[in-house]
């Protein structure tokens, strides 16, 4: 399990120092004039290779998973291919090649995805899902630290900040491909159906696709606009980027910690439900708050809630949807299909945009949210075949 958490980490290392630091920063030095279009162009089109390369990924390691017994070699295939992909991005030198070398790192890191994703549901009974599932929280805040490390001044120039991304993945992923094998310890480890298929089940499956739709939707409003949201609240004097990063990075380790305990808490109880139904309550109700603060204090409450709320959700959310899997032969294309949830929500912010009059307050955007958050949370608790 420690090298397994280690390597899950791992990709989230290989993508957010890219996505939130070094491809902005290539994108400026592409095309200045642009930047603001190429990158739009980037995000879009990566997140389109994103969804199809990993259900394609998924269903590959399904292949490998039914014949072999294993998933790692499409994880280490993708991990040689992003290492090649991040140099295709260094060398990039216009708008063009830019973006096919984005969308092989898409590929490259979605062959690593689906198959690790997928191992979850292969090698962890369901009674220790949720355990599971609260540790990975922890993938996001060392995602967002190795980002501080790659800009680190040591490691000035972009060549050497794309090898230290590189050696940092390495170094976090290939514990797990050495020196672990696979057992099929989960429940119903073989590749024949655990659970008959029927009209109930199918409709439980598309209940928490929706469940999860509607709570990314939420988390990537609330993460697109609450900096803009904080600084019109913030009466200090001052830049207000220093004292909103001190309170994110304050909320980010109150939400870990509070997912692995309730993912901890969920498998003792033997239900992921009823936390799910508090952690929507929590979410909106922080959604509320922030909607309605008058000050940076109550808008810092309101957003920790809110953060804390969506991630003990989705990590909870994560064992559930695991344990509705219908067959262990197709797991890795269902958590493709299912992955579709993480991608359709980079549409929220600009529809959310589009809502808002120039120059009003973003109060009436997070109320959108916490309905969002609401209606998610209704999706979660309708699924009858798991408690």
């Amino acid at each position: 399990m420690p090298l397994y958490v280690l390597a899950y980490c791992g990709l989230f290392v290989a993508f957010m120092p890219f996505v939130s630091i070094l491809l902005p920063v290539k994108v400026a030095a592409v095309d200045p004039g642009n930047r603001v279009t190429l990158l739009g162009w980037a995000v879009l089109g990566g997140a389109v290779v994103a969804s199809i390369a990993n259900i394609a990924a998924g269903w590959l390691s399904d292949r490998g998973w039914r014949r072999h017994g294993t998933r790692r070699p499409w994880i280490a295939l993708g991990l040689i291919l992003i290492a090649l992909a991040f140099g295709a991005v260094h060398r990039a030198t216009t708008p063009a090649t830019l973006l096919i070398a984005v969308a092989a790192w898409q590929v490259a890191l979605n062959l690593m995805f689906a198959p690790m994703v997928a191992v979850i549901a292969d090698e962890v009974p369901d009674d220790r899902k949720g355990r599971v599932s609260g540790l990975l929280g922890m993938s996001h805040p060392v995602g967002v630290l190795s980002a501080a490390v790659v800009t680190l001044p040591l490691f000035a120039g972009e060549a050497a900040r794309f090898v230290v991304n590189v050696a940092l993945c390495v170094a976090m992923i290939a514990p797990f491909l050495l020196f672990v094998r696979e057992r099929g310890g989960g429940d119903g480890g073989s590749a024949t159906p655990v659970r008959a298929s029927t009209p109930r089940s199918r409709a439980d499956l598309w209940r928490a696709w929706i469940a999860r739709l509607a709570m990314q939707a939420a988390g990537n409003g609330l993460t697109a606009y609450a900096f803009f949201h904080f600084a019109d609240l913030w009466r200090g004097g001052g830049d207000p980027a220093g004292p909103v990063a001190r309170a994110m990075a304050v909320v980010t380790g109150v939400a870990m910690v509070a997912t692995i305990v309730a993912g901890r808490m969920s498998d003792r109880a033997g239900g992921r439900k009823p936390f799910l139904g508090g952690a929507t309550a929590v979410v909106a109700a922080g959604l509320v708050l922030m909607a309605s603060a008058s000050g940076f204090g109550m808008a810092t409450v309101g957003y920790g809630m809110a953060m804390t709320g969506l991630s003990v959700f989705l990590a909870l959310h994560t064992a559930l949807a695991m344990q509705l899997l219908p067959s262990p032969a197709t797991r890795g294309r269902d958590l493709g299909i299912l992955n579709l949830t993480n991608t359709l929500p980079a549409c929220v912010p600009p529809i959310l945009a589009a809502m808002v009059p120039a120059g009003t307050g973003l109060g009436a955007v997070f109320v959108v949210l916490a309905v969002l958050a609401v209606a998610g949370g209704a999706a979660a608790l309708s699924i009858r075949t798991e408690r």
